[in-house]
């Protein structure tokens, strides 16, 4: 089969499996694609925000710069459908475009069994397989990170910085690009003897003119800066996705990347050799295991590097055993392999994606809020809910959403106090809720994270007026 005829069918391959995975369920997966979507729709019809007023106790609402200005643009076209069902097709086409990257660079760089190997990297871990279902940037990310390489290797100066760009505009992972760059300029040293400047200076061209293109330069910057070092990559204090696993839960969700990476050094110790771009991937899949024990996240960009270094030096190292009876049997043991794990995975899968969807359940609370309350009513809510209220309804205002972080950096003890409302720690007899936000409405979920302001509510009744309840969650007025 020729290139162009395996890369198309590998596309409609990962195309339909997407697509079968995201229509598992008919709402949009996870919390933070309502916000996307929505998003991208309100710049749709107004151009680009220069404020956020949606989310009133965050840093959003007086400095805000969208740092992911791209990726709502990207997002644009998919609001000509019904957001929800645009969403859903968004995440389809982005998380296929990233393995028909994977697989189509496998095959540049000649790697045996490319399909195999990109079948691999979707299926090693259920809850990277279900982070691949959110409309986000993460497999737009890792299609440029394989750009990059791929463009490092040929040098294509201008192309490089071209993806330095458009990185910069899409996500705040371009860190991420830099020391990759950085780590092939060293390696080119080391192995070649000699450096190559231009490596350096055309991603940082395409850097900088990244930050200066963007409509809400300067602002961007000091946004970029808190988001890297107070929200995000660094310092993230509040969001689990952010947070290490427990031990258990780490191997359990890694055990397989560790298996990769374990036979990897076994290849690279029987070889006794290692070339410049297995070094790369290699040394790459050290610094994300390393910020995967830190971050849960990171395992998004764990995975695929670790199977690249798996897929590189074990393309070396099978040429000396390819005709071998039992080299063959072992080929089939690991198809069948890659069977179980994928089957396996997929039932996990569909477990997590149930878990977690239940926003929708909140329909009735967002449409009676819709037809009753005031357009720029403040509403108090429990952050987790914000990004489904703000799609449902952008007439309103919200007090906490986007990223608990976001809060904190905006007022710290009065975050504190909202926190210890949600976890039922306030020890004084004051109702913060009044006293910190004067809202308009309280928003509360029946559900286990709600619990505790539920709690907090009834403890304050005198100051609540109930105007909507149904099984799911209730809406309540302040006197």
């Amino acid at each position: 089969m020729q290139t162009k005829n395996r890369i198309t069918f590998a596309f409609v391959a990962f195309l339909i499996i997407f697509s079968i995975m995201q229509f598992t369920v008919p709402d949009i997966i996870g919390f933070d694609g309502y916000y996307h979507i929505k998003t991208a729709d309100i710049i749709k019809q107004h151009g680009f925000i220069k404020e956020f007023p949606w989310a009133v106790y965050t840093i959003f609402s007086n400095n805000y710069a969208d740092i992911q200005i791209l990726f709502r643009i990207l997002l644009i076209p998919f609001t000509f459908f019904d957001l929800n069902f645009g969403a859903k097709i968004a995440s389809i086409l982005f998380s296929t475009i990233a393995f028909a990257v994977f697989y189509w660079f496998l095959t540049q760089n000649k790697i045996k069994y490319a399909f195999f190997w990109t079948l691999l990297y979707l299926f090693t871990s259920a809850s990277l397989m279900s982070r691949f279902l959110l409309p986000r940037q993460m497999p737009l990310v890792i299609a440029l990170l394989i750009l990059t390489i791929y463009f490092l290797q040929r040098k294509k100066y201008l192309l490089l910085a071209l993806t330095s760009l458009i990185f910069v505009l899409l996500h705040s992972s371009f860190v991420f690009q830099l020391i990759l760059i950085s780590l092939y300029f060293i390696l080119e040293k080391i192995f070649l003897k000699k450096l190559d400047h231009k490596i350096l200076l055309y991603p940082f061209i395409g850097v900088i003119l990244g930050l200066v293109i963007n409509p809400y330069f300067p602002s961007n910057i000091s946004m970029l800066y808190a988001q890297i070092f107070k929200v995000n990559l660094l310092a993230n204090l509040f969001n689990v996705e952010w947070k290490p696993w427990a031990f258990f839960e780490f191997m359990k969700n890694n055990i397989l990347v560790l298996l990769y990476f374990l036979v990897s050094i076994f290849i690279l110790i029987k070889n006794k050799k290692i070339t410049k771009i297995q070094s790369l991937y290699f040394s790459l899949t050290i610094f994300f295991l390393a910020y995967t024990i830190l971050s849960r996240r990171m395992q998004e960009y764990l995975v695929p590097f670790s199977i690249l270094a798996f897929a590189f030096l074990f393309n070396d190292f099978s040429y000396k055993f390819n005709k071998d009876k039992f080299f063959k049997s072992i080929k089939i043991i690991a198809v069948l392999v890659l069977i179980f794990i994928g089957i396996g995975n997929f039932i996990l899968l569909r477990d997590k994606v149930i878990d977690n969807d239940f926003l929708y359940n909140y329909d009735n609370c967002a449409e009676w809020m819709k037809n009753n309350i005031p357009k720029n009513s403040l509403i108090f809510t429990n952050a987790y809910a914000f990004p489904y209220l703000f799609f449902k309804n952008s007439d309103l205002t919200y007090t906490h959403g986007i990223d608990l972080t976001y809060s904190y950096l905006y007022n710290p003890e009065q975050f504190e106090r909202y926190m210890s409302i949600l976890q039922g720690t306030v020890k004084e007899d004051i109702d913060y809720i009044v006293k910190d936000y004067s809202p308009d409405y309280v928003f509360s979920g029946k559900v286990k994270q709600d619990v505790q302001l539920f709690n907090y509510i009834v403890e304050h009744k005198e100051n609540y007026k109930a105007v909507y309840e149904d099984g799911w969650c209730a809406v309540l007025e302040v006197k």
